[in-house]
């Protein structure tokens, strides 16, 4: 069974990053007010420049960190979906600023959120809680095995949503969602994600850096699904009180992602992928299960690798840069 969100109030934390961006998107185009928590550190304000001016629209500039940006936002929603973050590999940078963001910044949201009595507080989470596969598929009841500061701060988000479920009464539901990618990505920086900083590189006839051998496996979630399960479960009340992967159920090898890239630019993987030593933290394998998923929200992924690839190289050959502006830092700064 299926439930009604038209008209319904929801805050969206992280709602001008990328993930965010999309959620919000498909919210707007069901009649919801949706009010955007963002401090756009990490998040975009031209993500959601063509929604700025909608009337059911509201953006607010805050911190999660921060207990009464939190309360600003949260002020007669129904509905909090919590995707405010910062990224892995920030997190082997500054993992106290990570932390900081993760756990404090969710624990404020829980406590607004049963301040205000919210019918749903949708947690969104990350397959690196898992750390690499012990078995395959990995399902929910994986061991939790964190391998980088911010998968224990993602561990610790998880435990206190459930806890507040538990101690409270809170309604809640964590979705994982494995690697995602697509339009609105980061490429730049230290945020910068696998996809975009190589098809970045490829539009430019540089070299696709591979860390390790390239035999380390993902499982790849086109952000648009992942947009789309996030609005579906939060329409399902069968979905309450549990945690549940969204995945595409297959993985996919870093150099397979790189031979593809390049083969979508004519360049000869060979000589354009490059190998440079493993990163810290770097898990193995990631291949997730996601039958939860689909025996209670009803559908899976819809974009393959391939098609999810050529639209983010057509997301980002649409983008009003040149390619050697697109490695540019400066050019991002000056789009802002």
């Amino acid at each position: 069974m299926k439930i009604s969100i038209d008209n319904k109030k929801i805050v969206v934390t992280g709602g001008a990053g990328f993930l965010g961006s999309h959620v919000v998107q498909k919210l707007i185009e069901m009649d919801c007010h949706v009010v955007v928590l963002d401090d756009f550190s990490n998040g975009k304000a031209f993500h959601l420049k063509p929604l700025a001016h909608h009337p059911k629209m509201e953006i607010i500039r805050g911190d999660v960190t921060n207990i009464d940006d939190v309360r600003k936002a949260f002020n007669g929603c129904q509905l909090v979906i919590h995707l405010a973050v910062l990224c892995l590999r920030q997190s082997i940078k500054e993992p106290q600023r990570v932390n900081d963001v993760i756990v404090k910044g969710t624990l404020n949201c829980l406590e607004v959120a049963r301040e205000n009595d919210v019918e749903l507080f949708l947690n969104c989470s990350s397959s690196e809680v898992y750390g690499s596969a012990n078995s395959i598929p990995m399902n929910e009841q994986h061991p939790l095995h964190p391998e980088t500061p911010y998968a224990s701060a993602k561990v610790a988000q998880d435990m206190y949503v459930y806890s507040y479920g538990r101690t409270y009464g809170l309604p809640w539901t964590t979705i994982r969602p494995f690697n995602m990618y697509g339009p609105n990505s980061h490429w730049q920086g230290h945020r910068g994600e696998l996809i975009p900083k190589m098809i970045v590189r490829a539009m430019n006839q540089q070299p696709l850096v591979v860390f390790g051998n390239g035999s380390q496996t993902r499982d790849f979630a086109f952000v648009q699904d992942a947009a789309k399960a996030v609005v579906a479960i939060v329409k399902t009340p069968a979905s309450r009180n549990t945690s549940i992967n969204f995945c595409s159920g297959s993985e996919t090898s870093i150099r397979q992602i790189a031979e593809l890239i390049c083969n979508y630019f004519e360049l000869d993987p060979k000589e354009y992928i490059q190998t440079q030593p493993p990163r810290p933290g770097d898990v193995q394998r990631h291949f997730g299960d996601n039958s939860k998923f689909r025996e209670l929200i009803g559908f899976g992924p819809e974009v393959g690798l391939s098609e999810g690839i050529r639209k983010t190289i057509e997301w980002f050959q649409s983008l009003p840069f040149s390619p050697e502006e697109l490695i540019s830092q400066e050019a991002l700064r000056s789009w802002e």
